[in-house]
């Protein structure tokens, strides 16, 4: 994921539906794979983790749809943040 200095504000539908605008805030890796870290800029305390894939029409956030997983990658992200290993995309 490139960063620069413009916010990465996307608009996406969430479980129930409706669309939110959201602005990528930092990213980090597991297992192979990136992840993204999203503030829904209509509500402050709703924020999202999202899976970047990159595919032949370019990249794509994709939400994570394993109850399982998400739930880990929730523990991750706790982690990771007391750790400081996430990188905000704001530095």
């Amino acid at each position: 994921m490139e960063e620069n200095n413009n916010p990465l504000v996307v608009e996406m539908t969430d479980v129930e539906g409706n669309k939110v605008n959201v602005e990528v805030v930092s990213h980090f890796e597991d297992n192979g794979r990136t992840y993204v870290i999203a503030n829904d800029l209509g509500n402050d305390t709703d924020s999202y983790i999202l899976e970047l894939v990159s595919g032949p029409e370019g990249d794509e956030l994709v939400s994570i749809d394993s109850e399982e997983e998400f739930n880990r990658l929730c523990d991750l992200v706790d982690k990771l943040a007391n750790e400081e290993d996430i990188e905000t995309l704001e530095e």
